[in-house]
Protein backbone atom coordinates (compact mmCIF):
# COMPACT_ATOMS: atom_id res chain seq x y z
CA UNK A 1 0.00 0.00 0.00
CA UNK A 2 3.18 2.12 -0.29
CA UNK A 3 2.42 5.54 2.09
CA UNK A 4 -1.31 4.84 2.11
CA UNK A 5 -0.28 3.19 5.39
CA UNK A 6 1.08 6.09 6.90
CA UNK A 7 -2.35 6.45 7.62
CA UNK A 8 -1.99 3.80 10.74
CA UNK A 9 1.22 5.39 11.87
CA UNK A 10 -0.21 9.04 12.25
CA UNK A 11 -3.23 7.10 14.19
CA UNK A 12 -1.21 5.18 16.20
CA UNK A 13 0.88 8.46 17.22
CA UNK A 14 -1.90 10.63 17.72
CA UNK A 15 -3.52 7.58 20.73
CA UNK A 16 -0.20 7.49 22.24
CA UNK A 17 -0.47 11.50 22.57
CA UNK A 18 1.60 13.18 19.77
CA UNK A 19 0.76 16.57 18.66
CA UNK A 20 1.19 16.15 14.75
CA UNK A 21 1.63 20.12 15.07
CA UNK A 22 3.91 20.63 17.34
CA UNK A 23 6.36 17.44 17.30
CA UNK A 24 9.20 17.82 15.32
CA UNK A 25 11.52 15.54 13.17
CA UNK A 26 14.41 15.99 10.65
CA UNK A 27 13.86 15.76 7.22
CA UNK A 28 16.99 14.22 5.90
CA UNK A 29 18.32 10.57 4.68
CA UNK A 30 18.85 8.48 7.29
CA UNK A 31 20.01 4.94 8.07
CA UNK A 32 18.25 3.97 11.06
CA UNK A 33 19.37 0.61 12.85
CA UNK A 34 16.28 -1.38 15.68
CA UNK A 35 16.94 -4.31 17.50
CA UNK A 36 16.22 -7.64 15.38
CA UNK A 37 17.48 -5.61 12.07
CA UNK A 38 18.44 -7.84 9.49
CA UNK A 39 20.67 -4.82 8.07
CA UNK A 40 20.73 -0.86 9.40
CA UNK A 41 17.19 0.69 7.32
CA UNK A 42 18.06 3.17 4.65
CA UNK A 43 15.10 5.52 3.88
CA UNK A 44 15.12 8.59 1.84
CA UNK A 45 12.22 10.57 0.33
CA UNK A 46 10.62 9.86 -3.40
CA UNK A 47 12.40 12.91 -5.01
CA UNK A 48 15.57 13.23 -3.11
CA UNK A 49 13.72 16.15 -1.66
CA UNK A 50 14.32 17.13 2.11
CA UNK A 51 13.32 20.19 4.15
CA UNK A 52 15.31 19.77 7.62
CA UNK A 53 13.15 20.14 10.87
CA UNK A 54 9.69 19.56 10.13
CA UNK A 55 6.32 18.70 11.99
CA UNK A 56 4.56 15.54 11.32
CA UNK A 57 2.01 17.58 10.18
CA UNK A 58 4.04 18.92 7.42
CA UNK A 59 5.44 15.30 6.83
CA UNK A 60 2.38 14.15 6.23
CA UNK A 61 1.62 16.53 3.55
CA UNK A 62 4.69 15.89 1.76
CA UNK A 63 4.35 12.35 2.60
CA UNK A 64 8.09 12.43 3.90
CA UNK A 65 9.21 8.60 4.34
CA UNK A 66 12.18 10.11 6.58
CA UNK A 67 10.22 11.87 9.06
CA UNK A 68 7.38 8.58 8.90
CA UNK A 69 10.30 5.93 9.26
CA UNK A 70 11.85 7.56 12.43
CA UNK A 71 8.36 8.43 13.87
CA UNK A 72 7.65 4.45 13.13
CA UNK A 73 10.61 3.32 15.27
CA UNK A 74 9.04 5.84 18.17
CA UNK A 75 5.58 4.70 17.75
CA UNK A 76 6.89 1.24 17.86
CA UNK A 77 5.90 -1.29 15.38
CA UNK A 78 4.04 -3.37 16.90
CA UNK A 79 1.53 -0.80 17.70
CA UNK A 80 1.11 -0.01 14.40
CA UNK A 81 0.39 -3.19 13.75
CA UNK A 82 -2.38 -3.28 16.69
CA UNK A 83 -4.02 0.13 15.42
CA UNK A 84 -4.28 -1.13 11.57
CA UNK A 85 -5.68 -4.51 12.60
CA UNK A 86 -8.08 -2.31 15.12
CA UNK A 87 -9.26 -0.39 12.24
CA UNK A 88 -9.70 -2.53 9.54
CA UNK A 89 -7.30 -4.61 8.17
CA UNK A 90 -7.24 -8.00 8.44
CA UNK A 91 -4.36 -9.43 6.58
CA UNK A 92 -1.39 -10.43 8.50
CA UNK A 93 1.01 -7.60 9.14
CA UNK A 94 5.13 -8.04 9.68
CA UNK A 95 5.72 -6.07 13.20
CA UNK A 96 8.34 -4.55 10.98
CA UNK A 97 8.75 -0.77 10.70
CA UNK A 98 9.13 -0.40 6.79
CA UNK A 99 5.08 -1.41 7.06
CA UNK A 100 5.04 2.65 8.44
CA UNK A 101 5.88 2.96 4.14
CA UNK A 102 4.13 0.04 3.12
CA UNK A 103 6.66 -2.43 3.42
CA UNK A 104 4.13 -5.50 4.22
CA UNK A 105 5.19 -8.88 3.19
CA UNK A 106 1.59 -10.16 2.06
CA UNK A 107 0.17 -7.11 1.07
CA UNK A 108 -3.44 -6.06 1.62
CA UNK A 109 -6.64 -6.17 -0.34
CA UNK A 110 -8.57 -2.59 -1.07
CA UNK A 111 -11.65 -4.18 0.56
CA UNK A 112 -9.02 -3.77 3.43
CA UNK A 113 -7.91 -0.07 3.15
CA UNK A 114 -11.31 1.01 2.32
CA UNK A 115 -12.91 -0.32 5.37
CA UNK A 116 -10.26 0.86 7.41
CA UNK A 117 -10.14 4.56 6.69
CA UNK A 118 -14.40 3.92 6.90
CA UNK A 119 -12.92 3.60 10.79
CA UNK A 120 -12.04 7.55 10.63
CA UNK A 121 -14.87 8.71 8.78
CA UNK A 122 -17.40 6.75 11.17
CA UNK A 123 -15.93 8.58 14.54
CA UNK A 124 -13.39 5.61 14.95
CA UNK A 125 -15.99 2.76 15.47
CA UNK A 126 -15.01 0.20 12.81
CA UNK A 127 -18.04 -1.82 11.07
CA UNK A 128 -17.20 -5.17 9.05
CA UNK A 129 -17.55 -5.04 5.77
CA UNK A 130 -21.21 -6.44 4.63
CA UNK A 131 -22.21 -7.42 0.80
CA UNK A 132 -26.12 -8.06 1.82
CA UNK A 133 -27.83 -5.73 3.74
CA UNK A 134 -31.23 -7.41 4.10
CA UNK A 135 -32.93 -9.60 2.55
CA UNK A 136 -36.90 -9.29 1.24
CA UNK A 137 -39.79 -11.16 0.36
CA UNK A 138 -42.16 -10.83 -2.66
CA UNK A 139 -44.39 -8.52 -0.90
CA UNK A 140 -41.23 -6.65 0.59
CA UNK A 141 -40.98 -7.50 3.94
CA UNK A 142 -37.62 -7.84 5.46
CA UNK A 143 -36.85 -11.54 6.36
CA UNK A 144 -33.25 -10.78 7.53
CA UNK A 145 -31.24 -8.04 7.66
CA UNK A 146 -27.61 -7.99 8.29
CA UNK A 147 -25.94 -7.41 12.04
CA UNK A 148 -22.26 -6.69 11.17
CA UNK A 149 -20.07 -6.57 14.00
CA UNK A 150 -19.44 -2.84 15.63
CA UNK A 151 -16.68 -1.82 17.60
CA UNK A 152 -14.87 1.22 18.61
CA UNK A 153 -11.61 0.79 17.29
CA UNK A 154 -10.51 4.10 18.30
CA UNK A 155 -11.68 6.92 19.75
CA UNK A 156 -13.53 9.73 18.28
CA UNK A 157 -10.75 12.18 19.40
CA UNK A 158 -7.72 10.65 17.99
CA UNK A 159 -10.30 9.86 14.53
CA UNK A 160 -11.17 13.39 14.34
CA UNK A 161 -7.26 14.50 14.69
CA UNK A 162 -6.32 12.71 11.71
CA UNK A 163 -9.24 13.50 9.58
CA UNK A 164 -8.33 17.05 9.87
CA UNK A 165 -4.74 16.50 8.63
CA UNK A 166 -5.88 14.15 5.98
CA UNK A 167 -8.68 16.73 4.68
CA UNK A 168 -5.78 19.46 4.78
CA UNK A 169 -3.74 16.77 2.69
CA UNK A 170 -6.88 16.94 -0.19
CA UNK A 171 -6.43 21.05 0.21
CA UNK A 172 -2.89 20.83 -0.23
CA UNK A 173 -0.94 18.21 0.17
CA UNK A 174 0.06 14.80 -2.15
CA UNK A 175 -3.89 14.40 -2.64
CA UNK A 176 -5.10 17.61 -4.15
CA UNK A 177 -6.46 15.67 -7.53
CA UNK A 178 -8.78 14.01 -5.28
CA UNK A 179 -10.09 17.11 -4.39
CA UNK A 180 -14.21 17.27 -5.04
CA UNK A 181 -15.21 20.41 -3.75
CA UNK A 182 -17.51 19.01 -0.47
CA UNK A 183 -15.60 17.37 2.61
CA UNK A 184 -13.30 14.82 2.23
CA UNK A 185 -9.99 13.70 3.57
CA UNK A 186 -7.46 11.31 2.03
CA UNK A 187 -3.47 9.43 1.56
CA UNK A 188 -2.13 8.37 -1.25
CA UNK A 189 0.55 5.70 -1.92
CA UNK A 190 3.06 4.49 -4.20
CA UNK A 191 4.51 1.22 -4.19
CA UNK A 192 8.46 0.58 -5.09
CA UNK A 193 9.06 1.42 -8.80
CA UNK A 194 5.53 2.68 -9.23
CA UNK A 195 4.68 -1.37 -9.38
CA UNK A 196 1.46 -0.12 -7.13
CA UNK A 197 -0.65 3.02 -6.89
CA UNK A 198 -3.06 3.83 -4.47
CA UNK A 199 -5.34 6.34 -3.40
CA UNK A 200 -7.29 5.78 -0.10
CA UNK A 201 -10.12 8.88 0.88
CA UNK A 202 -13.59 9.03 2.29
CA UNK A 203 -16.60 11.42 2.72
CA UNK A 204 -19.12 11.90 5.95
CA UNK A 205 -20.87 9.13 4.11
CA UNK A 206 -18.37 6.65 1.81
CA UNK A 207 -14.82 5.60 1.76
CA UNK A 208 -12.94 3.94 -0.92
CA UNK A 209 -9.96 3.09 -1.83
CA UNK A 210 -8.34 2.83 -5.29
CA UNK A 211 -5.46 0.54 -6.72
CA UNK A 212 -3.81 0.63 -9.78
CA UNK A 213 -0.73 -1.90 -10.11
Amino acid sequence: PGSAFKTFVLTAAIEMGVNPYDTYYESMPVVLDYPGAPKPWSVKTYGNNYYGTSTVAQATLRSDNTVYAQMALDVGAEQIVNVAHRMGITSPLNADPAIALGGITDGVSPLEMASAYATLANGGEHIEPTIILRVKDTQGNVIWEAEPKRTQAISAGVAYEVTRLLQENIWHGTGTRADIERPCAGKTGTGQEWYDAWFCGYTPNLSTAVWMG
